[in-house]
């Protein structure tokens, strides 16, 4: 399902699913993020990466979790209802190489409201990133987000 625009937290269920769209980053981008964020040769460097445990260029694992968070944070489902985060839970179980395309889905794990402030709660979002070509996850994060009611 593709996501709404919410304008509650009270608008999640455990087991929502909603799919962000489709991503890819380009050996540029990839060389771009690691040159400033994580400069390891075989984010950076071609004949270094075929040495390393990927033996190609990959992207930084920070790199396809940031991009993933962008899809969802740009796009309509928490626009109107995002406060903030405060945990995040990540796994990489696979590379990303240059221009695989990857779709991103979001699925609501848990929802509560908070005792304290009725105007808020909070829900726990997994990410995941799935390779298009093969079924394989790259990406396999829960965030804690804090959300207006």
């Amino acid at each position: 399902m593709s996501p709404p625009r919410l304008r509650s937290l009270d608008e999640l269920h455990p087991g929502d699913r909603y799919e962000l769209g489709h991503l890819s980053l380009s050996l540029e981008e990839i060389r771009d993020f690691a040159s400033r964020y994580d400069p390891q040769p075989f984010h950076l460097d071609e004949e270094a990466a075929r040495d390393s445990i990927f033996g190609t260029v990959v992207a930084a694992g920070l790199h396809t979790l940031s991009a993933c968070f962008g899809m969802l944070m740009s796009g309509p489902l928490l626009r109107d209802i995002s406060l903030a985060g405060s945990a995040m839970d990540v796994r990489w179980p696979a590379a990303l190489r240059p221009d695989e395309e990857v779709l991103v889905t979001v699925e609501v794990v848990e929802v509560k409201t908070s005792r304290a402030r009725k105007d808020r709660g909070s829900a726990r979002l997994r990410y995941v990133a799935t390779r298009v070509a093969d079924g394989v996850i790259v990406l396999d994060a829960t965030g804690l987000h804090h959300l207006r009611r």
